[in-house]
């Protein structure tokens, strides 16, 4: 392990941003099941929520394989096999991602039964190994990037994350791992966020995001 690992940097914001996976993966199979036919403005609502997610999990994941990986494989003896098996779950991640991906202009179009019934079961499965993959590296991998990463790269590894996504999604990103945070967690997001994003949050994106939500949610 390198000297210039002085101090551990605080990996649980990764845990934050995986909460707000799992809430997608466990909410949006449902929502695209319960499309009704013909209500193609409904279709598109629930189909943007599913490219958003989408979206956010290959900006996460590529940054991880690109970033990630190549560091901890270098430093952590004896963990091979476990980045090994972290890069073999995003390889298959990425087949299911492009299963759903191919469906949804569909979707959009014409939420027929049967076609609901598929990409709610894919949805379904990606939920399973995605959540699979989660807790395996929440529980093996961070560890290891607590050890083996400085401050400094860890939050490397976030604005690599960042980067990936589109400026026009960032605000829309973060009111959505916000939405799942505790008020700690919150407060610790709102500390490391640049003034102009906390001032941005405040004013429109903590509420853009509820409106967001009721219409998603029907509530």
């Amino acid at each position: 392990m390198p000297d210039a690992v002085s101090s551990k940097p605080d990996v649980h914001d990764m845990v934050v941003v995986h909460r707000s996976f799992r809430r997608s993966c466990a909410d949006l199979p449902d929502l695209v099941r319960g499309l009704r036919p013909g209500d193609t403005a409904r279709a598109a609502l629930v189909v943007d929520a599913v490219r958003f997610m989408l979206m956010g999990l290959e900006a996460h994941h590529v940054s991880e394989d690109e970033f990630l990986w190549p560091r901890l494989a270098a430093r952590a003896a004896g963990q091979a096999e476990v980045i090994a098996r972290m890069e073999e779950q995003h390889h298959r991640l990425e087949e299911l991602v492009t299963q759903v991906t191919d469906a949804l202009d569909e979707l959009a179009a014409d939420p027929r039964q049967p076609l609901r019934e598929q990409v709610g079961a894919q949805l379904t499965e990606l939920g399973s190994v995605l959540n699979a993959h989660m807790d395996e590296e929440e529980n093996t991998v961070l560890p290891l990037a607590a050890e083996c990463l400085s401050v400094a790269e860890w939050e490397e590894l976030g604005e690599i994350s960042l980067a990936k996504l589109e400026k026009k999604h960032l605000l829309r990103a973060f009111s959505a791992l916000m939405a799942v945070a505790t008020p700690e967690e919150q407060r610790t997001f709102l500390a490391k966020a640049p003034l102009p994003a906390r001032l941005l949050w405040r004013l429109s994106g903590r509420r853009s995001h509820a409106r967001w939500e009721a219409r998603l949610y029907g509530a």
